[in-house]
């Protein structure tokens, strides 16, 4: 961390004292961020890494266990668009779609190109596109956003069901290329989660980068109010659209290792109920924080699960439990987390208090 050396303030005359004789020029540290995020992702991701083999006692549960750890990365990549930047993307889950098409279409036979290659170029692929979407759609905000991205989405669908070469007979790809990184190949679902935990958490860090950088703060007052933040000198526009490239880029990642881990992927593999689905991740977990998608995407995934007992009224039950939350907890379940925390935080400061105040006395 960089030092600054700046002069110490001198008093008036009559306030000075050997201190300031002694220091006429001192060394000043920049403060130190208070949340030590970084600290949290790597226990997080221990946590996962030591838990989830306990939990995996099935085929299945170790395929939800997965998918929770894809539709997290396509969660945090919305959590930067709409949360951050304000606008509501209805394309995330296209992104998604373009990013598996591209990735199979990168890694078959007659490419013969490697796994990260194909992801890479999901990646590039997505954000070049974003990047069209957003400087075209630039002056919409709103609702007129919203439109225009789930314009993209109906266009590339039709695309992709008639562009053979590219996506398939019928936008469908089959047999693509199980994910294989430095002469490992992961044919499991138990070796998929490590793969999967590993991009979660590059994920994670460059979430925690943008939360500690001024540019969320610019971003979030982009969102706020437009007008002001453009008239105190802040690039909005290009807040905004930094943030949509980011969010689609990992739309198509999340696409790229779900085609390669599922085998096959179509138009109807990311359809309008994961649209929506993602969405509620979103709120489930909580909109003011990067660990609301995490969090809302495992609820997401498990609730369903949950509840298979009751299948008959499993779709009732599971929309009412949303509801509730929605309501109850407007601010997620991180919001609900952070609550209790600071009760806790509140109670022992109180009991430290009194501790003090009982000695003293």
């Amino acid at each position: 961390m960089s030092e600054t050396t700046v002069e110490a303030p001198v008093p008036a005359a009559d306030e000075r004292d050997s201190r300031w004789t002694r220091l006429g020029r001192r060394t000043v540290r920049p403060p130190i961020y208070a949340e030590h995020q970084y600290l949290v992702v790597i226990g997080f991701v221990v946590l996962v890494a030591l838990v989830a083999p306990h939990i995996a006692t099935s085929r299945s549960k170790q395929f939800l266990i997965d998918l929770w750890l894809v539709y997290a990365i396509a969660g945090i990549g919305f959590y930067w668009v709409f949360a951050l930047a304000g606008r509501f993307a209805f394309c995330q889950t296209f992104m998604m779609t373009l990013g598996g098409f591209m990735s199979a279409w990168v890694t078959r036979s007659g490419h013969g190109k490697p796994f990260l290659l194909g992801v890479a170029s999901a990646i590039a692929i997505t954000s070049l596109l974003a990047f069209v979407v957003g400087i075209i759609a630039r002056r919409s905000q709103e609702l007129y956003f919203a439109i225009a991205t789930l314009a993209v989405t109906s266009i590339g669908a039709d695309v992709f069901n008639h562009w053979d070469a590219f996506s398939g007979r019928n936008g469908t790809v089959t047999n693509v290329a199980s994910p294989k990184l430095f002469g490992h190949a992961f044919l499991k679902d138990k070796q998929v989660f490590w793969l999967f935990l590993g991009a979660l958490t590059i994920v994670l860090l460059l979430a925690v980068l943008i939360e500690r950088s001024p540019f969320r703060r610019d971003a979030i007052a982009s969102r706020d109010n437009l007008l002001v933040a453009r008239l105190t000198g802040v690039a909005a526009g290009r807040h905004q659209l930094v943030l949509f490239i980011l969010g689609s880029a990992l739309g198509g990642l999340s696409g790229s290792m779900y085609a390669h881990w599922a085998g096959n992927v179509s138009t109807g593999t990311f359809g309008i109920d994961l649209a929506i689905g993602i969405f509620l991740m979103l709120f489930l977990g909580g909109v003011g924080s990067m660990w609301g998608p995490v969090l809302g995407a495992a609820f997401y995934v498990a609730i369903p699960q949950v509840l298979s007992n009751i299948q008959k009224y499993s779709s009732i039950v599971y929309g009412a439990l949303l509801l509730v939350v929605v309501m109850a907890l407007p601010r997620g379940l991180v919001g609900l987390a952070q609550d209790g925390s600071r009760v806790v935080k509140d109670q022992v400061r109180k009991a430290r208090r009194k501790d003090i105040v009982d000695v003293a006395g």
